[in-house]
């Protein structure tokens, strides 16, 4: 496995026409880790927030800062998620960010997701902000109070 130095280009993660992907800034990802933690403390520990470096290691390890990484059971250095691998190989400079969505763990969690796509200033996408909120027990509750609040009788 290849390290690259902060600001090396990678030749395994090249982007569209031939566009070779750069790591993030010093500065940008510092500001990405702070948008994590206080999203992370803003929502509590079933809100995991991930960021994604799309150069990092020739793409194979994409995960350059968690967390709450209990949600998902991923750590820094762990490999991308299905959304990061789509936009590695298509590239879509046109990509939309895609909020709000339902996704679900291998153990069974459901969560309300959003990805942000962070782009470098001549619109790449080098980076993505992914924030996965575990709303299993909610869904409980708000099933549990349904019932309760219900006014009409249940279907015979």
């Amino acid at each position: 496995m290849m390290v690259l130095s902060r600001g090396q280009k990678s030749p395994l993660n090249p982007g569209p026409c031939g566009e070779e992907a750069v790591w993030l800034d010093k500065h940008q990802e510092q500001t990405l880790r702070q948008i994590a933690a206080a999203l992370a403390a803003q929502f509590g520990p079933s809100c995991e927030v991930v960021v994604h470096d799309l150069a990092a290691r020739g793409g194979e390890s994409t995960i350059a800062h968690i967390e709450n990484g209990h949600v998902s059971g991923r750590r820094v250095g762990d490999g991308p998620s299905t959304v990061v691998v789509e936009q590695m190989l298509h590239g879509d400079p046109d990509t939309e960010d895609h909020l709000a969505y339902l996704t679900r763990t291998p153990d069974g969690k459901i969560l309300k997701s959003s990805t942000v796509y962070i782009r470098n200033p001549k619109g790449k996408v080098t980076a993505i902000l992914s924030i996965n909120l575990d709303i299993s027990a909610l869904l409980m509750a708000e099933s549990a109070i349904g019932s309760l609040v219900r006014t009409e009788a249940p279907a015979s």
